[in-house]
């Protein structure tokens, strides 16, 4: 069973073509932050080791693989037809911490 992701950001590159303006996706669960690369998303989602949503007016809304005209695979919303745009209206990447790290407690 895949683990489920909530996606709260995306880093995105400067490309006009919406389908190739998606670098990064992520998000936070619990005390860590995650981030995953488009590719390593598509992987995730084809091999059933991750499922990513996004939130939109109190919906929870799945990420899907689609496929360009020419065959390229990206990130898009399931039912959402071909523009990926809930995603890229989340807001940019907050620098999270490495993989894998804890955030620093302050006193």
């Amino acid at each position: 069973m895949a683990i489920l992701l909530k996606v709260k950001w995306v880093d995105k590159s400067d490309q006009s073509d919406p389908h190739q303006r998606i670098r990064c996706i992520g998000g936070d669960s619990r005390e860590l932050q995650w981030k995953h690369t488009e590719a390593q998303a598509i992987e995730s989602i084809e091999r059933g080791l991750f499922a990513y949503y996004v939130e939109k007016d109190a919906r929870a809304l799945k990420l899907d693989v689609g496929l360009t005209a020419d065959g390229k695979k990206y990130l898009t919303i399931q039912g959402g037809g071909r523009h990926p745009q809930p995603l890229l209206d989340l807001p940019e990447c907050p620098n999270p911490a490495p993989v894998g790290s804890r955030p620093v407690k302050q006193a």
